[in-house]
């Protein structure tokens, strides 16, 4: 069995640090980002759809062990994903994403393929 490992990084002058995730950690995810619809084709059935923006919420959530984010008073912000989605600029968010899925070698064509 292979162990966890963690990444420090840091990005735009915060410190993060991520771990890879296992396989239940993914199906966590994968279930609060795919839902059923009904088939273009046939009616009575239903296809997968991935929402890549949870699924991008969730593998952040899942993999991001620390961070050094203050909240206006000083104080380490806990890692949630209200605080995430509050974290200005947009594209500290979007770098965060970039390496914690570089990471986890969740590439576009492996999420078309989950």
């Amino acid at each position: 069995m292979t162990a966890l490992r963690t990444e420090e990084v840091e990005i735009e002058g915060y410190k993060f640090r991520f771990r890879t995730w296992n396989y239940g950690m993914k199906q966590e995810a994968m279930q609060k980002a795919v839902k059923f619809v009904s088939s273009r084709t046939d009616p009575n059935q239903l296809e997968p759809i991935i929402d890549p923006w949870i699924l991008n919420d969730q593998l952040l959530l899942k993999t991001l062990v620390d961070w050094d984010l203050k909240d206006g008073n000083g104080e380490k912000l806990p890692i949630t994903l209200e605080n995430i989605h509050v974290i200005e600029p947009p594209e500290l968010v979007e770098k965060m994403i970039a390496f914690t899925q570089s990471l986890n070698n969740v590439t576009p064509e492996v999420r078309k393929k989950s």
